[in-house]
């Protein structure tokens, strides 16, 4: 990647407008052989435009500089194939993606492997055919509640906000029917949700799909069933902590497609901790090696 550009687009309203603090003096910490070109997105729309013209350009790579949401849209932006690596500076809320990869959390280290230049094609998901990629997670069920009060507390965003937006929707979300297949298996019945996860957690390290790899060529399923809120509240730390496998309420399965039905009506799917226009009836897949990273 000598003497080469690699642009990085920064992503202003990462972890609610603090992320971006912690590139202060990174340009000075580049290589000088590494020409790094920085630009501030200008809303969602933007850091798109903004990948994908340093796709079509002569750049020998392009990186976000943001949280997980910022990488799904790199990813809404980028070819499949991608022509040019892509990189991560995980200054966001949730890093999970990054962290699945390797990336280091610290911004210099990870400025670090964009000049190393060394890649790894990785898997990604894809909810609804032909529709929106994502690193992380699809989910469907109480993460709605829980994410419209992330979006609306006024509390900038954290784990912590996570925490307590999930708690507060599992006392008030209703539990709704729900009907998943998958490769060599099928669950139906009430479920308080169910994520569909390319990484091993998601929001900030809440380890849903502990056994999940980012280059499995699978998805990995984990379906919490109807239970009392609080036999499910005695429960939440060991889902955190991802040391839930074998609790009765829960369902855990990997397959290179989940189909997800809501026999009472369409539900809203979340897509890496945002609300994009998805909702069920639902088809995930795993593009296996569908993007191309830089990594350590």
């Amino acid at each position: 990647m000598s003497g080469r550009r690699v642009r990085v687009v920064v992503n202003p309203s990462a972890r609610s407008g603090r992320g971006p603090r912690a590139l202060r003096g990174l340009e000075a910490a580049a290589p000088p052989d590494l020409a790094i070109e920085w630009v501030v997105s200008r809303s969602a729309a933007h850091l798109r435009d903004l990948v994908a013209e340093a796709e079509a350009g002569d750049y020998a790579a392009v990186a976000v500089a943001g949280g997980d949401g910022s990488v799904r849209n790199a990813l809404a932006a980028l070819g499949s194939p991608n022509r040019i690596p892509l990189g991560v500076i995980p200054i966001g809320s949730g890093n999970d993606f990054a962290a699945d990869v390797g990336i280091p959390r610290d911004p210099a280290q990870a400025l670090a492997v964009l000049a190393a230049g060394r890649t790894r094609r990785v898997d990604v998901g894809r909810a609804g055919r032909g529709g929106a990629r994502y690193c992380c997670v699809a989910s469907v069920g109480l993460d709605e509640v829980a994410l419209d009060v992330v979006h609306h507390s006024g509390i900038p965003r954290c784990k912590a906000l996570n925490i307590v937006a999930a708690l507060w929707a599992l006392f008030t979300y209703r539990p709704r029917p729900m009907r998943i297949r998958w490769e060599g298996g099928s669950f139906e019945g009430e479920a308080m949700f169910a994520a569909i996860t390319n990484t091993r957690g998601y929001g900030g390290g809440c380890l849903v799909s502990p056994d999940a790899r980012v280059n499995d060529g699978a998805l990995d399923l984990c379906l919490v069933r109807r239970a009392s809120r609080w036999a499910i509240l005695r429960r939440f730390v060991r889902i955190m902590k991802g040391t839930h496998a074998g609790l009765p309420e829960v369902v855990l399965a990997q397959s290179p497609w989940f189909s997800v039905e809501t026999p009472s009506g369409g539900a809203r799917a979340a897509l890496d901790g945002e609300l994009p226009d998805t909702a069920t009836p639902l088809l995930v897949t795993c593009e296996a090696g569908g993007v191309e990273v830089l990594v350590p």
